[in-house]
């Protein structure tokens, strides 16, 4: 069994698109990391991640709320959202872009389920990558920011990008001819017992829509609308992994916590598209 660097460097090579983020050169794996033809160097951390910030940056999230999101998943609330973005992606192996990928629970689930696909993780949490680097999947975890991906032009088949801000122009960038942009955003009532608990309104469903609107031609919808039972200890990591109480300082998250209804609102649509061109 290949430890995390191995398997790490084994996606590198499958994917043949990461690149240096001084230059822009294809970057290939050379002794124990990563270098371009022009001699510049990246580090690959043990754990088979590879950070390309150009300046350091304070986490938004901690491993407290990817821990509580792994959780989450792990009880299978969200196993209808995979589904969906499975069934909006053309047959055959894909090159695939988890962007936002947080703590990588989606890009593992696909690339579980078909092993000749191939494809990366990016987000801007050191903790979020870290994290999926854990998973057993083969891919591309990678610290970066959404603005600026470390890949070539027309690197992958398709993005995923789930409840995070998107970058339409380097999404069309990073794309093949042809290549698909799933998005994935919220309806009216996602985590609506949430939101109940803390006295919040409604999500307001439409913005996020419209927008992808003016920036993408949508080919093809599913709404995913379900009531998942939770336990009192899933109601807690719903609580503690939504970035709709990082507001909430330790004791209110704990009174939160205790207000536990005995169901949670999945309310998400994922969209196929093509982004426009310029």
């Amino acid at each position: 069994m290949p430890d995390k660097k191995e398997r790490f460097l084994e996606a590198v090579r499958r994917l043949d698109g990461l690149c240096c983020p001084v230059c822009g050169e294809a970057l290939r794996p050379a002794d124990d990391g990563l270098r371009c033809e022009n001699r510049h160097c990246v580090n690959v951390s043990r754990r088979g991640t590879v950070n390309v910030l150009s300046a350091a940056r304070t986490d938004a999230y901690d491993s407290a709320l990817f821990a509580a999101r792994r959780r989450v998943f792990a009880a299978g609330c969200y196993q209808a959202v995979a589904e969906a973005v499975e069934a909006l992606l053309p047959e055959g192996p894909q090159r695939l872009l988890d962007a936002g990928c947080g703590e990588g629970w989606y890009l593992n689930t696909l690339l579980s389920r078909h092993p000749d696909w191939c494809g990366a993780g990016v987000d801007i949490s050191r903790e979020g990558i870290r994290m999926a680097a854990g998973y057993p999947c083969a891919a591309v975890w990678c610290v970066a920011d959404l603005k600026r991906l470390p890949f070539r032009d027309g690197c992958f088949t398709a993005v995923l990008d789930v409840l995070t801000p998107a970058d339409y122009a380097e999404f069309r960038r990073v794309l093949a001819p042809g290549g698909l942009l799933v998005k994935v955003f919220p309806g009216p009532e996602y985590l609506r017992e949430l939101r109940e608990a803390r006295g919040l309104p409604l999500y307001e469903a439409g913005t996020v829509e419209t927008w992808l609107q003016g920036h993408a031609r949508v080919l093809a919808t599913r709404r995913i609308h379900q009531t998942v039972s939770v336990s009192p200890a899933v109601w807690a990591d719903f609580v503690r992994m939504t970035p709709l109480n990082q507001d909430l300082d330790a004791d209110a998250l704990d009174t939160l916590c205790k207000k536990q209804a005995a169901a949670v609102t999945i309310d998400l649509t994922a969209a196929a598209c093509i982004p426009a061109q310029k």
